[in-house]
């Protein structure tokens, strides 16, 4: 997708993500933003997961703190989650 197109949320959660070789990486489960020079969100990476199992919490990230029970939880639930760089994301083999 080129960098500069608008695309809805809602079009990317749940497709097939590759690398540079093609490599089938997962599925999307979050995006990643952050704000541009001119205070726009823009997609700098996605996680990907290889089973969607439940709704992402927050947890399964490492910089999100919360009641130990759950961020053990979802760090069970949702292990092999990662983060992507969007430059790395391709949407096919």
């Amino acid at each position: 997708m080129p960098a500069d197109e608008v695309v809805r949320a809602g079009q990317l959660l749940g497709r097939r993500v590759y690398d540079a070789r093609g490599r089938k990486l997962g599925k999307v489960t979050d995006l990643i933003t952050r704000p541009d020079a001119d205070g726009q969100e823009r997609t700098v990476a996605v996680l990907v997961s290889h089973g969607r199992r439940g709704r992402l919490l927050g947890y399964e990230r490492s910089s999100q703190r919360g009641p130990w029970l759950l961020a053990w939880l979802a760090k069970v639930v949702h292990r092999g989650t990662r983060e992507i760089p969007w430059s790395e994301v391709h949407w096919s083999p």
